[in-house]
């Protein structure tokens, strides 16, 4: 018997055109196919000569060599070296602080210092390169570029800390919100940017789409003149007109339309094809839609551990979102390595030899 092949549901034109059109960063890694530089295994088992001559190699201790260490001599623990390093990689691991305590023994307190230390240094790293990142400016092609917003957390003020005009509305919510822009085929452009969302009603869905006021700066100092293509959701916040951007919308909202005197609904388009027009008189196809930076919230929101420290308009949230984005952009990377590059940065400011 001969089956008969099924017909695509999709046309040939839809196929032609990829939703990534251009790769700066390589494809995604399946995790059972990476691996880092150190193990477990080679951590635990190493001498205190050897130890020390792994975590120098790759960064993890300056070179103190006629200099004392500010650390030096006030741990009350005294957890070993090999014991440390293998706390440290559990954590890059994304392995809970908790199960880090079970398997190891060492005092929560250590654990959570060493964890917000991590962070600290991967916020103040994040905060740093994000200045050099530059959206599209190819002297040819146009680059796509998504844009959205998330919300990872809500807190209700108290009548103290409200406005006359917002206790009287009955408005006392504030909204941890964050912004994002993302171009496709390079994760390591990823840049987030802390919302200031209006104060809600308390039963509120949510705090809304980004806001102009929040969006023009953002706009202007990305995309202005940056010959890029911006896929946004239909905020009317995005219909802003920038120079040298194009812009393409896709509706995440279902909608009831009429047809043959019923009234039926439309399912939501999160994908959809467009042609544009270049200033030259050229034209591109592209697809229109907000994938990549929707997973990118996912990421940073598997990532976030929610408690009486980390809520909204906190200190300790903006931590881990900083931490979280960091991993994103080396998600296809040994995280060993990539902490001790950073690591080698910072300490480069005071591990100094006399003289020098």
């Amino acid at each position: 018997m001969i089956l008969k092949k099924p017909s695509s549901t999709k046309t040939m034109s839809w196929n032609q055109v990829p939703y990534q059109r251009h790769s700066q960063g390589g494809g995604l890694l399946r995790v059972d196919q990476i691996k880092w530089r150190r193990t477990i295994q080679e951590l635990l088992k190493a001498k205190d000569a050897d130890i020390l001559k792994i975590l120098k190699n790759d960064n993890f201790i300056p070179e103190w060599s006629g200099a004392v260490c500010p650390k030096c001599e006030t741990g009350p623990e005294g957890h070993s070296l090999q014991m440390q390093s293998t706390a440290l990689l559990l954590r890059l691991a994304s392995v809970p602080l908790s199960v880090i305590h079970l398997v190891t023994h060492m005092n929560h307190k250590a654990i959570e210092k060493m964890n917000r230390s991590l962070m600290l240094l991967r916020k103040a790293h994040v905060i740093k390169a994000e200045k050099a990142i530059v959206f599209g400016g190819a002297p040819r092609a146009w680059r796509d570029v998504e844009v959205d917003e998330a919300t990872f957390d809500k807190k209700t003020l108290t009548p103290m800390e409200l406005s006359d005009a917002d206790r009287h509305a009955g408005k006392n919510t504030i909204w941890e919100q964050w912004g994002g822009l993302v171009q496709r085929g390079c994760p390591k452009t990823l840049v987030l940017v802390k919302l200031n969302p209006a104060i809600t009603v308390p039963r509120a869905p949510g705090p809304g789409a980004m806001r102009k006021v929040d969006w023009k700066p953002l706009a202007l100092k990305y995309l202005q003149n940056r010959r890029v293509v911006l896929h946004s959701d239909s905020a009317r916040s995005y219909r802003m007109k920038v120079p040298r951007m194009l812009h393409d919308v896709v509706v995440h909202k279902k909608k009831q339309v009429k047809r043959g005197g019923k009234w039926i609904w439309l399912k939501p388009n999160y994908v959809k094809m467009s042609t544009h027009k270049l200033p030259d008189g050229s034209k591109i196809k592209t697809k229109a839609g907000t994938q990549i930076i929707d997973r990118a919230w996912r990421f940073i929101k598997e990532r976030l551990r929610r408690n009486q420290n980390a809520k909204a308009s906190s200190a300790m949230m903006s931590l881990q979102v900083r931490s979280a984005q960091w991993e994103y952009w080396h998600r296809n990377d040994d995280l060993w390595v990539c902490t001790g590059e950073i690591l080698k940065e910072y300490t480069a400011g005071f591990a100094k030899r006399p003289g020098q």
